[in-house]
């Protein structure tokens, strides 16, 4: 007993060969699935990417859009409600005038 076999240091050498081995195949797996996350988010970007090119494009188009809208407004608060405006402020200052000479008889 004063000896340890050799089949023992055996058994314990590769145990600890499996062990490491095993721990290295997980490493390797865990590389290569990071690999293939990364070339998949990558295309996911680029899509992303174009999507935002195209919503940009868009926006620029609304935007031109709300310009020309807001300008046809303020054209036709020029041209149409600003002349009622005065034609009411008009007739209500003759009503005024027309109230006022009422009262007086």
């Amino acid at each position: 007993m004063s000896e340890i076999s050799p089949i023992y240091w055996m058994i314990i050498i590769g145990a600890v060969t499996f062990m490491v081995c095993f721990v290295l195949y997980y490493v390797a797996m865990l590389l290569k699935e990071s690999k293939d996350a990364v070339g998949d988010s990558r295309k996911i970007i680029q899509n992303a990417e174009q999507t935002m090119k195209q919503v940009d494009l868009i926006l620029a188009d609304v935007q031109g859009t709300v310009a020309i809208v807001k300008n046809t407004i303020e054209e036709v608060n020029e041209g149409v409600i600003k002349p009622i405006k005065n034609i009411g402020s008009a007739v209500s200052a003759v009503s005024g005038f027309v109230s006022g000479l009422r009262k007086e008889k």
